[in-house]
């Protein structure tokens, strides 16, 4: 298994140091046993988690500046893109968020096992979360489904001016519909870069996106009021 990940890590021109190295792959025989009794991803095979889990979080090295030090994954999971992060940077801080309490628990095994001294968690969701929190963060993550202009309500209000949110999606299809929600949320899309997967070839987008004025206090707004719609 060593092998096989050294060798995605060349294919994607990804460096790793060996201890970080060690620790991923501690990270991933957590997951993999955790995944047995617990659904925290529909990937099954080792090799499928490597690459389209740790390669795909760990392409997000290549957009991440130095000079950005405080991070928040909203909707985490089983600790991606944030886990895989937290131990590729052990001088930056990050805080992983997820609202399902079993995968929180299994991240802060993994934190305890790993014995990862970056990494905060919380299972509160992000309306209740926001509190004592807001425009703090340098960088905001989210890797998923969820559509854009949902996501940036809930993901803009945690960092700071002039910070950025890097999502990750699977196509762009959603950029036109964002619009609306960038221009109330005072952010724009600075960049939007292009990858593959180094086995799959599969292609992993990354979106820019810089917040460029505080946010209205009302966001994000509560779930469940009935007048609210997606921005």
């Amino acid at each position: 298994m060593k092998d096989y990940f050294e060798n995605l890590l060349l294919k994607a021109e990804i460096s790793l140091e060996k201890e970080k190295l060690e620790k991923m792959l501690d990270f991933l025989e957590l997951l993999y046993e955790k995944n047995k009794v617990m659904n925290l991803t529909a990937i099954r095979e080792k090799n499928g988690m490597l690459e389209k889990h740790f390669i795909d979080s760990l392409l997000l090295t290549k957009v991440i500046k130095d000079e950005e030090k405080s991070f928040i994954d909203v909707g985490t999971g089983a600790g991606f893109p944030g886990l895989v992060l937290a131990i590729f940077y052990p001088e930056k801080e990050f805080l992983l968020v997820d609202s399902v309490r079993k995968k929180i628990n299994f991240i802060n095994e993994v934190i305890e096992k790993l014995n990862l001294k970056n990494v905060q968690t919380s299972f509160k969701r992000a309306e209740e979360l926001i509190k004592g929190k807001r425009e703090t963060f340098d960088c905001a993550l989210c890797r998923g489904v969820a559509n854009l202009r949902i996501i940036l309500e809930y993901m803009i209000p945690f960092i700071k001016v002039n910070g950025r949110f890097l999502p990750q999606k699977l196509n762009l299809n959603e950029l036109d519909e964002s619009k609306n929600a960038l221009s109330k949320l005072n952010s724009k899309i600075e960049n939007i870069h292009k990858f593959n997967l180094p086995d799959s070839c599969d292609e992993r987008i990354i979106l820019e996106i810089k917040k460029t004025k505080k946010t209205d206090e009302k966001y994000p707004r509560k779930t469940g009021i009935p007048s609210k719609k997606p921005l």
